[in-house]
């Protein structure tokens, strides 16, 4: 009997150890008080995204979406001495997805509409520095840019020749646009249109968004797996759409920090983007971008 009680007093005091080990033990006025353990938290990788649009050397043309690329330089100096490294949005994908790794710093720099100037004044300087960028394409100026094949950096955009150039230089990840919806009007970028059925909407980006994806990929030699919406404007139906004709990453205008963590894949869904203009320093914008 003796055996017996004392062997049920040793389970009783294992079990006690197992519960503390579960849990937190706070002193307060009234004794020892348990709270359960906090959970694991998740790892969430700051990642801020710098958006471009044109540059141009010409100081009369700098504006909310035009810097000189003296200026696109500095920005760069500037993430390259702070220890950033410049990520593509795929690699974020891949981080999510498939677990690989980020560097302890990552940014994206991004290029929205396709101008040849980037081509002509950043793509030098990224390839000499192993800086890494998006450019996302409107079909529509493509097409017109490839038939009229100028080349002037003061106002046209990239051929399908040299969308291909970029994607196979390394140096560039070539997202999406749209084809033709980057305007306002009847439509606001690829929003839904006020009163329009569900049904209507997904066909009409499915044709003009879809079918840029069959264009780049038969002219270019890339199928795009980032998707840029026109101006910011985002309808909620748009995302099963998108995710459809085969995105995996959207890009927003909203001026927001992005903390990516695999254990929340839709992060990817609304990845958020500060304007770079070109009435602040490099200083001013920088600290806006990089406060968490």
């Amino acid at each position: 009997m003796y055996l017996c009680v004392r062997f049920k007093k040793f389970i009783l005091l294992v079990c006690a150890v197992l519960v503390l080990a579960c849990c937190a033990v706070k002193l307060t006025a009234d004794g020892l008080k348990y709270e359960p353990a906090a959970a694991e938290v998740s790892e969430e990788i700051f990642v801020p995204v710098v958006m471009y649009h044109s540059l141009l050397k010409n100081p009369d043309r700098a504006g909310d979406y035009v810097v000189s690329p003296d200026v696109f330089e500095a920005d760069m100096t500037y993430l390259i001495e702070n220890g950033y490294t410049t990520v593509f949005v795929r690699d974020l994908i891949d981080y999510v997805e498939n677990g690989a790794d980020l560097p302890d710093k990552p940014v994206v720099v991004t290029f929205d509409d396709g101008y040849y100037n980037v081509m002509e004044y950043a793509y030098p300087f990224m390839q000499e520095n192993n800086i890494k960028g998006v450019m996302n394409i409107v079909g529509a100026y493509t097409e017109q840019s490839t038939a009229e094949d100028e080349h002037n950096p003061a106002y046209s955009y990239l051929t399908w020749e040299e969308i291909s150039q970029l994607e196979q230089s390394g140096v560039f990840e070539i997202g999406s646009h749209t084809y033709d919806m980057h305007s306002i009007g009847v439509r606001s970028g690829c929003k839904k249109k006020y009163g329009e059925n569900t049904v209507t909407y997904r066909n009409a980006l499915t044709e003009d968004i879809g079918g840029l994806q069959e264009l780049l990929t038969e002219k270019s030699g890339v199928t795009p797996v980032t998707f840029a919406y026109p101006y910011g404007f985002i309808s909620e139906e748009s995302v099963p759409t998108l995710r459809e004709i085969g995105f995996k990453a959207l890009l927003t205008c909203y001026e927001k920090p992005n903390y990516i963590s695999r254990d929340d894949p839709d992060c990817l869904l609304q990845i958020n983007r500060y304007n770079r203009p070109a009435n602040v320093s490099t200083e001013e914008f920088m600290e806006k971008l990089l406060k968490k």
